[in-house]
């Protein structure tokens, strides 16, 4: 009789700490899976049949352009316009051609103010560029092809829409001074590029795009 106290007091002891057990996450591990939010998946981009032709015009514009440019290299840029045109709103073939025209599609080209691909001044768009764009810091940051790709269309975006549509005004204000010459061949490079792109949609039975931008497609 006088172990029951002692036999009670180990059972009393046992019983509490499985209690404890089961009130208590397993380990730290655990606790740390708990609190990790559950992704949501992510819809997959369905593919665009009309962009990747759009893709497609530019680069062979660009290659016919540079000789030595590559088609891997061609098809960044191309892409860059793309996803600039789309992102301001203006015709991409448009803002191909001013490449064309500015730079002959050379990363690295300069001229006694501007810069790279679409040779975009950058003294007299510093501030404005800094403001509106986190990565363009300095005049390096505006030779990345990207960086100035949206710079450039960011501006002539800014020159159209203050010239009310008016393309050729706005070609002329991007230029810097009234220029016919300079104006006419943009437009009939971007033309040339519309034309192209409707030979693709033809031949392979692709509808044009539905969007703000059809517009800006539509050969004059």
């Amino acid at each position: 009789m006088r172990f029951r106290p002692a036999l009670f007091l180990l059972l009393f002891t046992l019983t509490m700490a499985f209690c404890l057990v089961l009130a208590v996450p397993a380990s730290a591990e655990g606790e740390r899976y708990d609190r990790l939010e559950v992704p949501v998946p992510v819809p997959l981009v369905e593919e665009n049949p009309s962009r990747d032709l759009e893709a497609e015009v530019i680069v062979a514009a660009f290659t016919r352009a540079n000789k030595s440019l590559d088609r891997p290299t061609a098809s960044k840029y191309a892409h860059h316009v793309l996803e600039a045109a789309l992102e301001f709103g203006v015709d991409p073939f448009m803002i191909a051609s001013i490449i064309i025209r500015e730079s002959t599609v050379r990363q690295n080209a300069r001229s006694r103010y501007a810069l790279g691909l679409m040779q975009v001044n950058w003294k007299a768009h510093r501030k404005g560029l800094t403001k509106a764009f986190r990565e363009i810091n300095t005049a390096d940051d505006l030779l990345k092809p990207r960086n100035n790709v949206l710079a450039g269309t960011y501006i002539f975006s800014w020159y159209l829409n203050s010239c009310e549509g008016d393309v050729d005004r706005a070609l002329s204000r991007y230029l810097g001074r009234t220029g016919g010459k300079y104006v006419s061949k943009v437009q009939l490079c971007a033309q040339d590029m519309k034309k192209e792109l409707e030979k693709y949609r033809k031949k392979y039975g692709i509808m044009p795009l539905c969007s703000t931008l059809s517009k800006a497609y539509a050969i004059e």
